[in-house]
């Protein structure tokens, strides 16, 4: 699909908006572009989403898919990641799910729901 850029601009400046729907935990958000914003979205969706939430592809994908929830980081007697989940909530917004990463459960050391 070719976008002409220029066609675009020329409504942008009349008024018109460009919006899209993106998923998020728990839903999604609309996001607004620009004219030189469509042909990227267009080209890659998730990855034009990550890029906006300040997450790569595959952070944006595992953000959307736990949820928000952050993944324990911590190792089981089996050898195995633990599949318990950080304390302290879940559709956390991308900068704080991104901070957390590496935290533990309450069972690994990490705050209880309580103190968290």
């Amino acid at each position: 699909m070719t976008i002409d850029i220029k066609y675009l601009q020329q409504m942008e400046a009349v008024g018109v908006g460009f919006t899209v729907h993106v998923r998020i935990p728990g839903g999604g958000r609309t996001l607004f572009l620009n004219a030189d914003e469509v042909s990227q979205y267009l080209a890659d969706k998730d990855g034009f989403a990550a890029c906006q939430f300040g997450l790569t592809r595959q952070e944006y994908a595992e953000w959307v898919e736990t949820d928000g929830f952050v993944r324990c980081a911590g190792t089981t007697t089996s050898r195995t990641r633990c599949k318990n989940y950080v304390s302290g909530g879940s559709h956390y917004e991308p900068e704080k799910w991104k901070r957390l990463q590496g935290e533990y459960c309450a069972v690994h050391g990490g705050p209880a729901s309580h103190e968290a």
